[in-house]
């Protein structure tokens, strides 16, 4: 009974095209480094809270005096809010690590979709799924840049 059960589930792992497995395997391993790596960040974020885009000893005082959005973002680094993707410009804050690990951690399914894709086009010619991937990758990178936006 057991050996049937191996078989079936092997049989079914069997039938799942390559591309789909890339995917997959890409998207539970970014998702996985990301997740353990935002566990870590706010450990940095506390022990040195100077070293911060928002220090966090200001930034919760703040809040919680009822400060709004732009007087949060007053006491911060740059003083304004320094835009979505500050990260980029704050690399060596710890906050700022942070935000790129949100960023890749929201935009992991890029990350998985670019291989399968590849493999979909070069070994499985599957010209549908391959199309259907590359319009989600750039709807993906277009939200994930800012340039595609929904606002409520």
């Amino acid at each position: 009974m057991l050996d049937e059960r191996a078989a079936l589930e092997q049989q079914t792992l069997d039938s799942i095209p390559k591309s789909q497995k890339i995917f997959g395997n890409t998207v539970y391993w970014v998702a996985i480094w990301s997740a353990i790596g935002a566990f870590f960040v706010p450990i940095f974020i506390l022990l040195n809270p100077t070293n911060n885009i928002l220090n966090p000893n200001t930034l919760f005082g703040a809040i919680f005096a009822g400060a709004s959005p732009e007087e949060v973002w007053g006491y911060s680094v740059t003083g304004s809010f320094p835009g979505a993707h500050f990260y980029i410009d704050y690399i060596t804050k710890a906050d700022s690590w942070a935000m790129l690990l949100i960023a890749i951690g929201c935009g992991f399914g890029l990350f998985g979709l670019v291989p399968a894709v590849l493999y979909q086009v070069k070994r499985e010619k599957d010209w549908f799924c391959a199309i259907l991937g590359t319009i989600i990758a750039v709807l993906t990178l277009l939200s994930v840049v800012g340039i595609l936006r929904i606002e409520g």
